[in-house]
């Protein structure tokens, strides 16, 4: 029996070391671990403030406005003028580069000219007749009754003798010919015999001629003459009454139409002689010339291109999920890759009703326009866009390097330092921009939020 309980004595002992020997290392576990958060690596002061929400974009920078500049139509001139090179400075009416626009004016003039002219035949038109006017329209009338009387008698006998005569002399003409071909022929002087062969021709040709006015002489008087004798009296009479009367409606608005006609004309060489000139419609900086003096300009590139860089914008692509909360007139922060240390403010000034589809991925085209300018900007510097969609004030805000998630419940969690301790504090967040959050519940204002950066000590139980 004594064996026996002091066997048991013995246990008890050992029992009893390892729970005293157990629970002091535990505490020092536990001490150790509690020194540990106390080393703080980080902390803030929980403070209400502002925090923004944005949509982050990219992009390029371009000037406000570009254009392409040509000469006009009569682009085939040579070049006699170019005032600028690539990134000269212009301001509004400077003279870039000039064509030879000699054949230009030359066509103002005669456009001119022309217009003139029509005036003056409407003015003429509207002119009450002279009476020389009227003498000549009544003697051509006179002439023509007499062309009537004539045909009805036919031609008179001295008429046909002289048709006669004319047919004999250019057959006695032509036979002269044919006889002298005829002995060049017999000498073997074949060229002269050719020489002669085109003079036969023509004359071949007078002979029938004469020979149909002489048949025509002697025949009679027939209907045809005297319709066209007598039309011809209609068309005089025709003529002197329409001078007396005056001109009618219709040739006053023809006349008005040529001297509309006229008038256009003049305005488009006008417009060609003004294109013979390039000018530079705003201020701006010159960004390409593609002349030379002396050769032609072509329509193929423009002559001049010119940028106005007084302001610029930004066209970012946002993503579909983002863009509902877009809207023109947003604030936005502009950063660019080429100047990291300056910050350009800018607002929404665009958003396109239709999407772009690049890889599956969908986005909307939204143009920002700049609100200041800066000398060191460049078109197509790269840039990137913070849109400033939501707002709030007078909120408690955490910096996000306090913030910790629970990855299988999504809990929020910040650090708070209490009597030297770090204690995890659950939390309900709102609005998050790159360095801060809201805090909706969990904290109040005050609260210091921190981290450690040492890790608690191994522990013999698992703690």
């Amino acid at each position: 029996m004594a064996r026996g309980r002091t066997l048991r004595n013995l246990i008890v002992v050992v029992v009893v070391a390892i729970a005293v020997g157990g629970g002091g290392y535990f505490w020092q576990q536990q001490a150790a671990a509690r020194r540990a958060v106390a080393v703080v690596s980080r902390q803030e002061t929980v403070q209400p403030g502002t925090i923004l929400s944005t949509v982050n974009a990219t992009g390029f920078l371009a000037a406000q406005e570009q254009v392409n500049l040509y000469f006009s139509s009569a682009a085939g001139l040579p070049v006699v003028e170019i005032n600028v090179a690539l990134g000269d400075d212009v301001r509004t009416g400077d003279v870039l580069a000039r064509l030879d626009d000699a054949e230009l004016r030359l066509a103002v003039t005669e456009a001119g000219q022309a217009l003139e002219a029509a005036r003056l035949q409407l003015a003429l038109l509207q002119a009450p007749p002279r009476p020389e006017d009227i003498a000549v329209a009544e003697a051509n009338l006179r002439v023509a009754r007499n062309q009537v009387y004539a045909a009805s008698l036919g031609q008179p006998p001295e008429a046909v003798e002289i048709a006669r005569l004319n047919l004999v002399l250019a057959q006695n003409t032509l036979n002269q010919t044919y006889a002298a071909m005829d002995r060049l022929v017999e000498q073997g002087r074949w060229a002269e015999k050719n020489a002669l062969q085109a003079q036969a021709d023509a004359q071949v040709e007078a002979a029938q001629i004469a020979d149909l006015r002489f048949h025509q002489a002697q025949e009679q008087p027939g209907y045809g003459q005297s319709a066209a004798a007598q039309a011809a009296v209609e068309q005089a009479e025709a003529a002197l009454e329409r001078l007396r009367a005056g001109p009618g409606q219709e040739d006053l608005e023809i006349a008005r139409l040529q001297i509309s006609q006229a008038e256009a004309g003049l305005e488009i060489a006008r417009h060609d002689l003004e294109r013979a000139a390039i000018v530079a419609p705003f201020d701006g900086v010159v960004a390409a010339v593609n002349l030379r003096l002396g050769e032609p300009a072509t329509d193929a590139l423009p002559a001049v291109v010119l940028s106005d860089v007084s302001r610029f914008y930004l066209e970012v692509l946002v993503d579909e999920v983002d863009v509902a909360s877009v809207r023109p007139g947003h604030p936005v922060t502009v950063t660019l890759d080429a100047l990291p240390d300056l910050a350009l403010r800018a607002q929404v000034d665009k958003i396109a009703p239709a999407a772009q589809i690049n890889a599956g991925v969908v986005s909307y085209p939204v143009r920002l326009s700049l609100d200041t300018l800066e000398a060191a900007l460049r078109g197509g510097m790269t840039a990137t866009a913070a849109i400033v969609v939501g707002e709030v004030r007078d909120v408690l805000l955490v910096p996000n390097w306090a913030v910790r998630r629970d990855r299988d419940t999504g809990q929020a969690f910040v650090g708070l330092l209490r009597d030297g301790l770090i204690e995890e504090a659950p939390v309900t967040l709102g609005l998050r921009d790159e360095e801060y959050s809201e805090v909706v519940e969990g904290i109040r204002a005050g609260d210091i939020v921190a981290v450690s950066d040492q890790r608690e000590q191994f522990s013999f139980f698992g703690q």
